[in-house]
């Protein structure tokens, strides 16, 4: 009797394995080609928002960025592009020229925490805070924001930045415009000895950062010194005019004062509102009250707020009418917003203040966003 040994159900048992394996293998090949694609198609978003940015095409871009961090939250070339969009725009409206900073100060922070090593982008927060701190009105704001800029300032530094780089004169910068003046002054003064005024790269801004160290302490014979070595001017700007300009007013050198607000004021007279209150306040103490209010409306309609000045002058005429209480409103108003450019005039405010038996309001920092802490 001969024995049957069945072996298909063996050889099916192969087959399957087989074609079990092919069918993974061709799931694999899918899924790989389908991540392929979808890196590509990606990367070909990105790649096509930054020839839109590279041709200033950046509202375009911006919807084509938002897809592809959509897809890939951790895209860091995407943020990276859309930074310099956002910094790109400009906008006469307040909420928006805020709005485009904070946005790319956000995608900054994602930089950041995706790559806390890269020293670039330290220096860029650093920058985009100073720029932020331009538009606030309240010096306590102001002072926090240039702190913040110079801790990341400080970490690009010893990342390893360039000896070429802005933050090491924004450090000392940094340290003078928050309100650290004797440090800031220190600080420029090591620059200038490491790398004297004539630097072709940065000498020229170094006597700026002396003049403003000067008065934020309130020592303006030395200012005005080190005011008339600066190189650069511009006629809506804080250069070498608008500085001169502010050592006059706080000297009582109202002769000097107006005729350098004139010349910038008739080189320009459409925006830098902050010249004309100076102007209100130096018609104010030359008995000329007319004068003195058409430049505070002037000097109103080329701001987003004043600087102090403008408060100060509004307080003085107050106290002319008889108004105490309107007078002390203001000169609080006044030293509330005067920055380290208006030191001088700022402790004639507390000492007008004490005099009148009243007390600067309290400042509290309220920023409009919030940093990481430094890893």
């Amino acid at each position: 009797m001969t024995t049957q040994i069945n072996i298909e159900p063996v050889q099916k048992k192969k087959t399957n394995k087989l074609v079990l394996v092919f069918l993974i293998f061709l799931v694999l090949c899918a899924g790989t080609c389908l991540i392929f694609l979808i890196i590509r198609q990606r990367n070909s978003r990105i790649m096509q928002a930054n020839q839109l940015a590279l041709q200033g095409r950046c509202p375009e871009a911006i919807p084509v960025l938002n897809e592809a961090i959509a897809e890939n939250p951790n895209a860091v070339n995407a943020y990276q592009i859309r930074v310099e969009c956002y910094l790109s725009f400009q906008s006469n409206v307040f909420t928006e020229a805020q709005g485009y900073l904070i946005a790319a100060l956000e995608d900054t922070n994602k930089i950041l925490e995706l790559q806390p090593q890269d020293a670039g982008y330290y220096a860029k927060r650093d920058y985009i805070l100073r720029e932020l701190a331009n538009l606030e009105q309240y010096s306590a704001n102001k002072f926090a924001i240039y702190d913040l800029a110079n801790q990341d300032a400080s970490r690009s530094i010893e990342l390893g930045a360039p000896t070429s780089s802005y933050v090491y004169r924004h450090y000392a910068r940094n340290l003078i415009e928050g309100n650290h003046c004797q440090e800031g002054l220190e600080e420029t003064q090591k620059l200038i000895q490491q790398f004297g005024t004539q630097n072709v790269d940065y000498g020229q801004y170094y006597s700026v950062y002396l003049t403003e160290s000067y008065i934020c302490l309130g020592e303006l014979d030395k200012a005005l010194e080190s005011a008339q070595s600066i190189t650069c001017d511009d006629p809506v700007s804080t250069c070498k005019s608008g500085l001169l300009a502010e050592i006059y007013l706080q000297s009582g050198d109202y002769e000097n004062a107006l005729n350098t607000i004139n010349y910038m004021i008739n080189w320009q007279p459409v925006g830098g509102g902050w010249r004309y209150f100076i102007r209100a306040l130096i018609y104010y103490e030359q008995g000329q009250n007319d004068l003195a209010q058409q430049d505070l409306a002037t000097g109103d309609a080329y701001s987003w707020y004043g600087t102090g000045v403008d408060e100060y002058v509004m307080a003085q005429l107050s106290f002319e009418k008889g108004d105490e209480a309107g007078g002390i409103y203001h000169l609080q108003a006044a030293e509330q917003m005067f920055d380290i450019n208006y030191s001088v005039l700022k402790q004639e405010t507390l000492n007008q203040l004490k005099k009148l038996g009243a007390k600067p309001i309290p400042q509290e920092i309220n920023l409009p966003f919030s940093i990481p802490s430094l890893p």
